[in-house]
């Protein structure tokens, strides 16, 4: 998870504020342990500030894996059978310090969704996943470069608290600094701002992670295209395409586990699908060896139907291997990176999400807020 080494290495606490418009906190420091859900970089974080002073923030995105080393645990979080919808959103009120002040009607966290543990065919998990209400708030201004919050959650309810056996949830948030949000977050709850929002939902107590000594992976996902810097969310145009996604099963340190993937499975390209114009997307997986001990039994999985290319069997301690394969794509797509390795009897793992989506398009005059989703005719004209 690509946040997790940078937020890691903040200290506790908050700073004193030294005017009222300006913020000057630090981040409370958490790290999420497993079971993890994450949220990819499609998702938004947005403040909008009140007459009186401070505001309301409103996290908004979508989940995408739920995770666990030990017992093993890896499975994607699907649309509810209710409303085939899938979310996770975070509302609470701040003071005009950034700090937090209250929740909102209601749960402040709610994560929606269907989860098939056992891959059976028979929904384990289906509605509200999880339910809990913020009790800390923190921020890091990145300036020019990317964004910082955390926040720590009580009274947690839903499928999923007994994962969570009656510990807080915590959730650590990455903004990246994107074209898309010229508004973005810059020190102050004086004015709104809209971000971009990559995250990963977890529980406040650390004793449930492996040892750093004996055995700790952690995986970094991007995307590039036409050469752009690495990001955790790519645009390209959407046309048809001919792949569709299966379920796979692949082993590793003799347990079965299994996986969607978008490809052609062994099916023949279609002669129509060459029509259509796909975009060359580089992925980049950078894997690194937290712990003290090297790391062998290394297996690297994504989200595409074939084999990824020089993997390593083993990384040293403390040490970063980086791979990267190149897809070409006409559809959107969230890309999971799993990696998962052992030492011993002990094993690991870590997951990342990288997210592809369609190019954005001008406003034109006659268009409401929703411009920035093409229609039909939007995109029958990217085809000609």
């Amino acid at each position: 998870m690509n946040i997790k080494k940078i937020l890691t290495v903040v200290a506790l606490g908050t700073a004193c504020v030294s005017a009222p418009l300006t913020s000057q906190a630090m981040l409370l420091g958490l790290t999420p342990a497993e079971p993890t859900v994450d949220f990819a970089a499609s998702g938004v974080i947005n403040f909008v500030p009140n007459t009186s002073g401070g505001g309301t923030v409103t996290i908004s995105a979508t989940p995408s894996t739920l995770f666990q080393n030990d017992p093993f645990l890896f499975a994607d979080i699907n649309g509810a059978t209710t409303d085939n919808e899938k979310l996770i959103t975070v509302q609470f009120n701040v003071d005009a310090s950034g700090h937090f002040v209250s929740g909102v009607s209601g749960a402040d966290l709610i994560v929606k969704g269907a989860i098939d543990i056992d891959f059976d065919g028979v929904l384990d998990y289906d509605g509200i996943l999880l339910e809990a209400e913020v009790a800390e708030f923190g921020f890091e201004d990145g300036g020019s470069i990317d964004d910082f919050f955390d926040l720590r959650l009580n009274t947690v309810s839903g499928l999923l608290a007994p994962y969570y056996n009656g510990r807080d949830l915590a959730i650590r948030m990455i903004s990246e600094i994107s074209a898309e949000y010229p508004n973005a977050f810059n020190n102050s709850f004086a004015t709104a701002f809209t971000g971009q929002a990559k995250g990963v939902l977890g529980a406040t107590d650390q004793s449930v992670q492996p040892t750093p000594d004996v055995c700790s992976l952690d995986v970094e996902a991007y995307c590039s295209v036409d050469g752009s810097p690495n990001a955790t969310k790519c645009r390209i145009n959407l046309d048809r395409s001919a792949k569709h996604w299966e379920r796979e099963d692949y082993q590793h340190k003799g347990q079965t586990h299994s996986h969607s993937t978008l490809g052609m499975h062994g099916d023949p390209v279609p002669a129509w699908s060459t029509k259509y114009k796909t975009t060359d997307v580089k992925f980049t997986y950078v894997i690194s060896n937290l712990g003290g001990t090297t790391v062998s039994d290394l297996k690297l999985t994504d989200s595409f139907d074939t084999a990824i290319a020089a993997v390593p069997t083993s990384i040293l301690a403390g040490g970063t291997v980086t791979v990267t394969r190149t897809v070409k794509l006409n559809e959107e797509l969230e890309n999971t990176a799993t990696v998962l390795g052992g030492y011993g009897t002990a094993a690991c793992g870590d997951v990342d999400v990288v997210v592809i989506k369609d190019k954005l398009r001008e406003r034109r005059r006659h268009d409401d807020d929703n411009y920035k989703d093409k229609s039909e005719d939007d995109k029958k004209k990217d085809r000609r």
